[in-house]
């Protein structure tokens, strides 16, 4: 799916593609991850992403693909408006370490607002890019929302919507489509489909018990 179909994640039920990676047109490509968390609950995603922390914390999402954590701009817990700067393999090092800034920002500028809240659902949205240089490589979301059971993540990566973070700087769309070429291929598009399930996985498995912990609510 096209980011600029992102409003159809609200929709009740399911899309035809909820997990996988497929190419889409110029160069663009989609992963898609789902993810069901038994126990949790979206206020419980919502308090990991600002309770998250250094590498000993970071390390809990994923215990062999993470392998540094920092944060800028992040007051008083909340990642909305904050950078996170990590170091990461994805599904392995047998691959590169990625070193990456993911800028969180307001779901309104992914979603329509009036459809996101009466959907009901929690959406953790993202610029990814670079780390080394002021390159924004994509779009990225995580949206939950809760069931019966618990909830689910349902997880999109738009990648190759590469911009400069200085929004006042446009990038010449030669250079966009080669830096596509460049790092975007079905092998890359393959390990972060498998990073995110598996961290996801691990994140449906830690969450309940920690949330409590820390925050002592016990509500579900």
């Amino acid at each position: 799916m096209r980011f600029e179909d992102a409003n159809d994640m609200l929709k009740p039920g399911y899309l035809q593609f909820e997990s996988g990676y497929r190419e889409g047109e110029d160069g663009l490509w989609c992963v898609a991850g789902l993810t069901r968390m038994p126990g949790c609950r979206a206020k419980m995603v919502d308090w990991w992403f600002s309770w998250l922390g250094d590498i000993d914390w970071y390390r809990l999402w994923h215990p062999r693909d993470h392998v540094y954590s920092a944060w800028e701009r992040r007051h008083n817990g909340k990642y909305v408006g904050a950078s996170h700067l990590v170091y990461e393999y994805l599904a392995g090092n047998d691959g590169p370490l990625y070193k990456l800034q993911i800028d969180f920002h307001d779901p309104g500028e992914t979603f329509d607002r009036g459809l996101l809240q009466a959907s009901g659902s929690l959406a953790v949205c993202a610029r990814p890019g670079l780390l080394e240089a002021p390159i924004h490589t994509g779009r990225m979301v995580h949206l939950v929302r809760d069931t019966d059971y618990g909830c689910e993540m349902r997880s999109r990566f738009w990648l190759g919507l590469i911009a400069h973070r200085d929004a006042s700087i446009s990038l010449p769309m030669a250079q966009v489509r080669e830096m596509r070429a460049q790092h975007l291929n079905a092998e890359f598009a393959r390990r972060l489909h498998q990073h995110c399930v598996e961290e996801m996985g691990y994140l449906a498995e830690i969450l309940p018990v920690l949330y409590r912990r820390i925050t002592l609510d016990n509500s579900f």
